[in-house]
C-alpha cells in the first residue's frame, strides 16, 4: 500500500536589506536635499510603496550621483516590482561607487536568488562574507544554495555560521535541522527543530518538519503532537494534516488516519493524494471494493499519481480482476513506482 506523503524542508523568505536613515539638518543644500527625498524613499519602500519609493530615490540620486545607499535601495524596489535589469543596472552603479559594503553585494545575492541565477548569487554573497565573514543572513543563503546542491556538509557549515553570527536565527535552525534530516541524524534534526520552535513558536511549518523527523525516527506518537500543533496554529495547512494522517496510518491507528484524510477531502474534494491514502487504508482492511474506488478516485483527479495506480493494482488482484491489475501495476512503475515490478513479475505474463 503506497502514500503519498509531503513535507517542507526549506522556508525561504527574500528579504533584501534597506539602508540606515540618514540624519537631516535645516537650510537644505542640494546634497541635503538628495538625503531627504532619500529617507522619504526609504519610509515608502518600508511601506511597501515600491512605486512611490522608485520616484523618491530617482530624485535623490539626481540630484547626488556618487549616492550609492539610494542606488542599492531602488535596487531592492525594482526587484520587489519583478524589474530584475533594473536592478542589477543600479547595483553595478552602487558598486563602482562603493565596492567595500557588504550589504550591496548581499542584495545583489538576492536580486540574483530572485531570478535563480545560482552561479552570480554565488559570486555575490562571497564577496558579502569577504568582507563580513559574520554576515548571518549571506551564510544563511549560501547555505540555502549548497542544500539544493545536496552538499549537506557543507550546507550545515553555513546554516552554523550563520547562528554564531545570529544565536536567535529560527530560519538557519530550522534549515540547518532539514539538512540533517537529509544525512540520517534524526536526533540532531530534532533538536534544532525544537530550538527554532523555542525562538518563534507562531512559525507552524516548523512544527510540520519536527513531526516528519519524529515520523522518520519511528516516533509516531511525537509526530503526531507536532503536526496537531503545526494545524493548532493554521488549521488550514493540509500538508500537515495529510502527514498527521500519514502518522497516524505508520501506528496502525486507521481510525484517526481515515478522519484525518477524509478531513483534508472537505477542505480540498479534488485532493487525489487523500483519496490514495483513504484507498491504503481500506486495503489494510480488507475493502478491497471501497480499495478500488477510492484509488479510481485519486487516479480521476491526478492521471499520473504512480502510487494510486498501485493500490488499485492490488486490490484489484484481491478482487479476482487479474488482467486489469497488471495493467494497473504498469502504469504505478512506469510512473516512477519500482516497488511494482515485484507484482509484476510475480503475476503478470508478458
Amino acid at each position: 500500500m503506497k502514500l503519498i506523503l509531503f513535507s517542507f524542508s526549506l522556508f525561504v523568505v527574500v528579504s533584501l536589506k534597506a539602508q540606515d536613515t540618514i540624519k537631516l539638518v535645516s537650510n537644505l543644500n542640494p546634497d541635503q536635499q538628495a538625503e531627504l527625498d532619500y529617507n522619504n524613499g526609504l519610509a515608502a519602500l518600508n511601506k511597501k510603496e515600491y512605486s512611490v519609493a522608485v520616484d523618491l530615490f530617482a530624485k535623490a540620486i539626481t540630484s547626488k550621483p556618487t549616492f550609492d545607499k539610494a542606488l542599492c535601495n531602488r535596487a531592492i524596489c525594482y526587484t520587489n516590482l519583478k524589474k530584475h535589469n533594473e536592478a542589477i543596472a543600479d547595483i553595478n552603479q552602487a558598486l563602482k561607487i562603493n565596492a567595500q559594503n557588504p550589504e550591496t553585494f548581499f542584495n545583489k545575492g538576492l536580486i540574483y536568488f530572485d531570478t535563480n541565477l545560482k552561479d552570480s548569487e554565488i559570486v555575490a554573497l562571497d564577496n558579502c562574507l569577504r568582507l563580513n565573514p559574520a554576515h548571518p543572513e549571506a551564510a544563511y543563503y549560501k547555505g540555502l544554495l549548497l542544500y539544493e546542491t545536496k552538499e549537506f556538509d557543507k550546507a550545515i557549515e553555513f546554516y552554523s555560521k550563520a547562528i554564531t553570527s545570529n544565536a536567535n536565527y529560527a530560519y538557519a535552525y530550522n534549515d540547518r535541522a532539514s539538512a540533517k534530516r537529509a544525512k540520517n541524524d534524526y536526533a540532531g534534526a530534532i533538536s534544532d527543530y525544537e530550538k527554532a520552535l523555542t525562538i518563534d513558536n507562531n512559525l507552524f511549518f516548523i512544527y510540520n518538519n519536527l513531526g516528519s523527523a519524529y515520523r522518520l525516527n519511528k516516533n509516531h506518537s511525537k509526530a503526531v503532537e507536532a503536526y496537531s500543533k503545526a494545524l493548532k496554529a493554521n488549521p488550514a495547512y493540509l500538508i500537515a494534516l495529510i502527514n498527521r494522517g500519514a502518522a497516524n496510518f505508520e501506528n496502525n491507528d486507521l481510525k484517526a488516519a481515515q478522519a484525518d484524510f477524509e478531513e483534508v477531502l472537505k477542505k480540498e474534494p479534488n485532493n487525489s493524494s487523500a483519496y490514495n491514502n483513504l484507498a491504503s487504508i481500506a486495503i489494510k482492511n480488507k475493502d478491497y471494493k471501497k480499495g478500488k474506488d477510492m484509488a479510481t478516485k485519486a487516479i480521476e483527479h491526478d492521471a499520473k499519481n504512480g502510487p494510486a495506480y498501485y493500490n488499485r493494482g492490488i486490490a484489484k488482484q484481491m478482487l479476482r480482476e487479474e488482467e486489469s491489475c497488471c495493467a494497473d501495476w504498469k502504469k504505478a512503475f512506469e510512473l516512477g513506482v519500482e516497488s511494482a515490478k515485484l507484482f509484476i513479475n510475480a503475476t503478470c505474463i508478458d
